[in-house]
C-alpha cells in the first residue's frame, strides 16, 4: 500500500510518528490519585502531576512519570515506596516525592488491599475510623531513575491543630 502524504500514513496507522514535530496524538493513562492502585504502582514506580506541564489536567490526576519527567525539577511526584511498620510487616504504597514532613510526602500504604492515608490537613479525623498500626511506620521510596531514596517517619495519623496554621498533631 502507498501511502501519499503524512496524512494518509497517520490515518491509516492510527499513530503519528515520533520526532517529527508532531504532537502525539496518544492516550495517555490518567487517574485521580485516590484511584492510584497496588497493580498500578507494580506496572509504573512513579507517578506525576502533569499540571507542571499541561495546565489542562486537574490537580488531582495522575500519569505515569517519565525518566526526563522524573529528572525534572519542576515535577511533582509520587515514588513507589516500601513501609515498615514498629514490628517489621512490610506493606507497599507511595510517598510524594520531596519534602519529608508528614504533610508535604502525604504517605499512603496499602493494608490488605485498602489505601491508608495518614494525612488528614485541617480535618482531625475520629479515632474510630482509622486503621489500626503499629507505629512509628517508616516509608522508603524505591530506588528508581537516579532519585535519591527518602525515608518518611510516620508517627501516626496527622492534622492541623484547630486553631493552628502548621502545627501538626498525631492520633
Amino acid at each position: 500500500m502507498a501511502f501519499c502524504s503524512l496524512r494518509s500514513l497517520i490515518l491509516a496507522n492510527n499513530f503519528l510518528p515520533v520526532n517529527m514535530g508532531v504532537s502525539s496524538t496518544r492516550k495517555v493513562m490518567s487517574k485521580h490519585i485516590w484511584d492510584i492502585t497496588l497493580q498500578d504502582l507494580s506496572e509504573h514506580a512513579i507517578w506525576q502531576f502533569p499540571m507542571w506541564k499541561d495546565d489542562s489536567y486537574e490537580e488531582t490526576i495522575v500519569i505515569p512519570a517519565t525518566k526526563d519527567d522524573v529528572l525534572n525539577p519542576n515535577s511533582q511526584l509520587l515514588v513507589k515506596a516500601k513501609f515498615i511498620d514498629a514490628s517489621g510487616s512490610d506493606f507497599v504504597g507511595y510517598i510524594n516525592y520531596g519534602l519529608t514532613e508528614i504533610e508535604y510526602s502525604q504517605p499512603c500504604m496499602f493494608v490488605k488491599g485498602e489505601a491508608i492515608n495518614f494525612w488528614f490537613g485541617i480535618s482531625k479525623p475520629r479515632e474510630a475510623d482509622l486503621t489500626k498500626l503499629n507505629f512509628p511506620v517508616v516509608a522508603t521510596s524505591v530506588p528508581i531513575y537516579g532519585l535519591v531514596v527518602q525515608s518518611v517517619t510516620i508517627k501516626g495519623y496527622g492534622y492541623i491543630e484547630k486553631g493552628s496554621s502548621s502545627r501538626v498533631m498525631y492520633c
